[in-house]
């Protein structure tokens, strides 16, 4: 207990030193405070009469702190004293006396000793060039001077900074006043920088203006600091009112576009654009005519646009949508700024320090928005590049860098594509807009039962999450993750199907179509995302057989497919390279034997992929777009040998086969009565052959094509007869001068009955028309017997020749202008 005791004695001991310390301090601050040294004075009289009475008048005077800043009041147009006893100032430091304001009206310093009498004024030498930014006067110690005066005045009411302090600390002050002023002017030139950027990019006006803004108040800076006379010589004070005009009318304008104000009300719209016009012509009034009161020219301006912002805030709250806010906070922004400046210069309120930080911080944020106002442009476009406009689904860009990740984590997933051929046919029947409605509809409905499914959640958004992507005009896809379960696939075509077998409805109106449905594994089908992707992509691409929901991507399907685009690039080489040939099949009479023409096979033999057959590149032409260069090379080349082969045999006829996308070909009759005048090949000398399935395709189109070619004096021939659906009807109208009987009927005919039948029909419908009929792949004796006995007039195959290249045609027809056949039918039938 006595330790106890000690411990607290000495506690309370430490305490009561502590409070007699705090004491002792705060009287000695108190005298020195009641011992002021510095007085304001708010008088009138010169300093010879000043002097005379000067420790009377000090009587009346306002005692400012010694060694400390004050901020004091000044009336406008009033004379305002400052007077230092430099005795009460404290020994062996030179002191320096300054103003707080670098526009003042007048401002002079006096030294006086003992007696009263004015001294020469001195200088801090060191600093006399900055005594524009902030007038001071240097009072050095021992010098016999007894009091220091600054007298000074302004035109307006203002509050300002005076003080008395060490010359080290005054020089030091102002040094960091210095760095502040140059942060400050830089971020001005950068705010300027930045919207000339802006300008150039966007080459929008409202950005120029912004800048010039800018300009405009970095130079209301300058002046306001005392620093516009290091770079223009002539600028006073009083240029700061028609700057700070033109300041507000150039962001009053830019406001206007920022805030897209032509997009309100008729009548918010022209009073804001009325507005600009009398800030305008205050700014102009400012600059023309000085007789004007500027200061209340300006309040007023800037109370009147203070009014406009007000109302175009609440306006702007009313409004939702994803500019609001940035939009909020420039207005914001800026009606700080000017707020802060009509409260400085047009009032006279706060102080420099105050208003030159709210001027850097609204500045950078003005900046700041115009950064965030792009990075939010930059966003939306972001987003469009991985978003569909209409459906709002991620795109293909944004399904590939989610299979690039999975691939990168080697997980197994299945890329599942669909194509809802009812889409396309939606927006061709509703409209673009309707058909948007019902394909959103359904594509949330499928979107939401996905959730349930093993499928890969593509992307979270604020509204919905998205489990689908779309990938082009109406095929979309998604993820199935895990292992390959076929079962688990035919359950995502159920659900795909059954969201889409209803179909879509409008006004009554209901389409259905098939659904497409492709499936790549990884890793088996690729060990890349495009690799999976394309696979998904052929095998949507895939007929599908009857009752299949899906397709599986097949190697082979794909490698036969890669196939036909090689032959199809080789194909259109083939035809520049002249890489295709023609042979020349003849065609006998079989009552005569005579040759009475000969059929044109086009060959090609490729030096990659050796012997093509037509069968396989002429199906791969129609399907790549080369089918008519291919045709037309044939016609040339055709009717150039035919011109040879006339010489021979005067009525020879040469067959060229074209294809059904040669039919509505415009430039095919133009080309062969060009090369048939300057073969001086007579037409009818040319026979056609179509087949029968090109007729029924453009079955509205063909009569009047093929009267074109009959115009020209061209034969005509129906290739390959029996094995289409044409009505005799059909046939009987179009007229043709020619029916060939395919050789699948005449290979085999000695020893089928059907066949037989086939051909004597052929033959006797033929005749009914007043057609010739041609038999195909003759090639035995006994053949050629049933075909004279049924009245089939020319013949072709390998019985009388196989086909000859184009030299050898000419050297067997040369030799062999007729064959030896029985004239008698019966001869060589077989019982």
């Amino acid at each position: 207990m006595h330790f106890i005791g000690k411990q607290v004695h000495r506690v309370i001991k430490k305490l009561l030193v502590f409070l007699c310390c705090v004491l002792l301090h705060s009287v000695s601050t108190f005298a020195a405070s009641d011992s002021a040294s510095v007085w304001l004075l708010d008088s009138a009289e010169p300093l010879a009469k000043l002097s005379e009475s000067l420790e009377q008048s000090l009587q009346n005077a306002k005692k400012l702190n010694a060694l400390e800043s004050s901020s004091i009041r000044l009336a406008p147009q009033t004379s305002h004293w400052l007077i230092i006893d430099l005795f009460q100032l404290p020994d062996n430091k030179n002191y320096v006396v300054y103003l707080g304001e670098p526009n003042l009206s007048w401002a002079k310093f006096y030294l006086l000793d003992e007696n009263y009498q004015a001294t020469n004024n001195q200088r801090l030498a060191s600093l006399e060039s900055l005594s524009n930014v902030r007038p001071y006067w240097l009072i050095e110690h021992s010098q016999g001077h007894r009091w220091a005066l600054v007298n000074f005045e302004h035109d307006r009411a203002l509050t300002i900074e005076v003080g008395v302090v060490s010359a080290k600390t005054f020089e030091t002050n102002l040094h960091q006043i210095i760095l502040s002023y140059g942060a400050i002017l830089g971020v001005l030139i950068l705010c300027m920088f930045v919207c000339a950027v802006y300008f150039f990019v966007s080459q929008q006006l409202k950005y120029m203006v912004l800048s010039a803004y800018f300009l405009l108040v970095t130079v209301g800076f300058l002046i306001d600091n005392g620093l516009i006379n290091y770079l223009v010589d002539g600028l006073d004070w009083e240029a700061k009112w028609p700057v700070n005009e033109f300041a507000l009318c150039f962001v009053s304008y830019f406001l206007y576009h920022f805030l897209a104000i032509h997009t309100y009300k008729p009548l918010f719209k022209k009073a804001w654009q009325a507005m600009i016009v009398c800030l305008l012509i205050a700014a102009l009034l400012s600059s023309i005519q000085p007789q004007f009161n500027r200061q209340w020219l300006f309040i007023v301006s800037c109370v009147g646009f203070l009014s406009f912002a007000g109302a175009l805030f609440f306006s702007l709250m009313g409004r939702k949508n994803s500019r609001t806010h940035l939009r909020v906070f420039m207005l914001l922004t800026i009606v700080i700024q000017v707020l802060s400046l009509v409260i400085w210069n047009g009032f006279g309120i706060g102080y420099h320090g105050v208003h030159n930080t709210i001027l850097l911080l609204t500045s950078l944020a003005i900046c700041s928005v115009l950064l965030l106002k792009d990075r939010q442009q930059i966003s939306a476009f972001n987003y469009s590049m991985l978003h569909d406009a209409d459906t709002k689904l991620p795109n293909k860009q944004f399904l590939l860098a989610q299979i690039v990740k999975k691939v990168s984590q080697k997980q197994h997933f299945s890329v599942l594509l669909f194509k809802a051929h009812v889409l396309s046919n939606a927006r061709s029947t509703f409209g673009f807009e309707q058909a948007n409605i019902c394909i959103n509809e359904r594509l949330s409905i499928l979107n939401t039962q996905l959730q349930s499914m093993n499928a890969l959640k593509l992307e979270i958004q604020t509204s919905r999450s998205a489990w689908l992507a779309h990938v082009d005009d109406n095929t979309f896809g998604c993820l199935i993750m895990g292992e390959l379960e076929l079962s688990h696939i035919e359950q995502f075509a159920c659900l795909i199907h059954g969201v889409f077998e209803e179909g879509l409805t409008h006004e009554e109106i209901n389409l259905v179509d098939s659904v497409d449905i492709g499936v790549a594994y990884y890793p088996m089908h690729g060990n890349t995302a495009k690799q999976i992707f394309q696979c998904a992509i052929q095998a949507m691409s895939e007929k599908r057989l009857q009752g299949e929901r899906w397709r599986m991507f097949d190697s082979e399907t794909a490698r036969l497919s890669e196939q036909r685009l090689s032959i199809a690039a080789a194909l259109k080489i083939a035809i520049d390279e002249d890489q295709l040939s023609l042979h020349f099949q003849p065609q006998i009479c079989l009552k005569t034997g005579k040759v009475v023409g000969c059929e044109a096979l086009l060959r090609w033999q490729h030096p990659v992929f050796g012997a093509v057959s037509p069968d396989v590149f002429i199906p791969i032409a129609e399907s790549a777009g080369v089918i008519n260069q291919l045709t037309e090379w044939v016609v040339e080349r055709g009717i150039e040998w035919q011109a040879k082969f006339c010489k021979l045999i005067a009525d020879h006829v040469i067959s060229i086969n074209i294809s059904a996308k040669d039919l509505l070909n415009k430039d095919l009759p133009v080309l062969l009565i060009t090369i048939l005048n300057e073969q001086k090949v007579a037409a009818e000398s040319v026979m056609l052959e179509l087949t029968e399935s090109a007729t029924l395709e453009e079955s509205k189109k063909i009569k009047a094509t093929l009267d074109d070619y009959r115009l020209i004096g061209l034969k005509l021939a129906i290739d390959d007869f029996g094995t289409g659906y044409s009505s005799l009807a059909y046939l009987s109208q179009l007229g043709f001068d020619e029916v060939k009987i395919d050789k699948q009927f005449v290979l085999n005919l000695p020893f089928s009955v059907n066949d037989q039948s086939i051909c004597r029909a052929t033959c006797d419908i033929a005749t009914t028309l007043g057609a010739h009929v041609v038999a195909e792949g003759i090639e035995d004796e006994q053949s050629l017997a049933m075909l004279q006995s049924y009245g089939c007039q020319f013949g072709q195959g390998y019985y009388f020749s196989k086909p000859l290249c184009a030299d050898d045609y000419l050297t067997w027809i040369s030799e062999v202008q007729k064959v030896e056949i029985s004239l008698d039918a019966t001869a060589n039938l077989t019982d």
